[in-house]
């Protein structure tokens, strides 16, 4: 067994501990919430983590009914620019918690009168230090390059603090057992992605709460099975990027439950009538996690790609575990 496949088959293992180590920051959090609920709240990140960011929306905005947005991390380690907006709240996720430009994102709304929430699989790190909340990815030790156990658990902590700000964190445990058997059984059905096997480049469309996989799905296509990949909305490819698909152009869709789902399934049908080879990832109960089981199901797939593709999943070329960019 790889180190990849390894580290993905801990995924349910290791969600099921992610609501326990956060039962504190989480009653914490909501406390804050209460006392003086935000204007907006932005997401800083970069990576998978930012995938994993991406999610926040989906779920804080429709319950808190709040503006929740991405924080460009170079406003404040290039451009040097300094937050006041009053009471905005941001939330940093990263799996080391130690980029420069993190950091700097995070400092520069020290005078907003905001929280600051960190969301890291490392307590010390300065993403941590620099927070007023720290929230816990419980992902254990992540040796292997590409990021899954912490992407995985930062999902699901997302919908814990969705539910405990909007008063609904009672039920925070059951829920986060469910999510790790959901993710069990996904990875016990890995998905065909024999579709990608030959291909160049590709298409990975998801639409509402499955954009955040697709961007995390293209992600993990480029470092591990060297597959160019783009992500995209399945409205947003009907607006001009159809016009490439065909047989050199692959496609991937991540479909939940729902309207958005539907509309991912539609667009694949639409793209593969142009000749483009096509493959679905599929989840239908959103109470399960979906968002975590339609990207096991592309984990424990995606080592099996890339040695079809000759590479070793374990090594992506040119990369390191922690990235420190400015």
């Amino acid at each position: 067994m790889s180190l990849i496949e390894d580290e993905i088959a801990q995924i349910p293992s290791r969600l099921k501990t992610v609501a326990t180590a956060n039962r504190d920051a989480l009653v914490a959090a909501e406390a804050r919430f209460r006392a003086a609920p935000p204007p907006a709240l932005f997401t800083i990140a970069r990576g998978s983590s930012d995938a994993a960011a991406a999610y926040a929306p989906y779920r804080l905005t429709p319950a808190l009914g709040i503006p929740v947005a991405s924080f460009a991390p170079s406003l404040a380690s290039l451009d040097r620019v300094a937050m006041t907006a009053g009471g905005v709240w941001t939330l940093a996720v990263s799996q080391s918690g130690r980029s420069p430009d993190l950091v700097a994102a995070q400092a520069a709304f020290a005078n907003t009168r905001g929280t600051r929430l960190a969301l890291v699989n490392d307590l010390a790190a300065p993403l941590a230090e620099g927070a007023d909340i720290v929230l816990d990815q419980s992902a254990g030790e992540e040796r292997c390059v590409a990021a899954t156990k912490s992407v995985s658990c930062s999902l699901l902590a997302i919908d814990l603090l969705a539910a405990a700000l909007a008063g609904r964190g009672a039920d925070n445990e059951a829920h986060a057992a469910a999510v790790a058997s959901a993710a069990e059984q996904a990875l016990a059905s890995p998905h065909d992605l024999a579709p990608l096997d030959a291909i160049d480049s590709a298409y990975i469309i998801g639409r509402g709460d499955s954009l955040p996989i697709a961007l995390e799905a293209a992600l993990k296509l480029k470092e591990v099975a060297n597959l160019h990949a783009e992500a995209i909305s399945a409205a947003e490819v009907m607006h001009g990027a159809r016009a490439i698909a065909g047989k050199r152009l692959g496609v991937l869709g991540f479909a939940g439950p729902g309207a958005a789902g539907a509309s991912v399934v539609k667009t694949l049908r639409a793209l593969a009538l142009q000749g483009s080879p096509t493959a679905l990832v599929a989840a239908l109960d959103r109470d399960q996690g979906t968002a975590v089981a339609l990207l096991a199901g592309f984990y424990a797939a995606l080592p099996a790609l890339a040695r079809r593709r000759g590479h070793d999943p374990d090594r992506p070329r040119a990369l390191r575990k922690v990235t420190m960019t400015l």
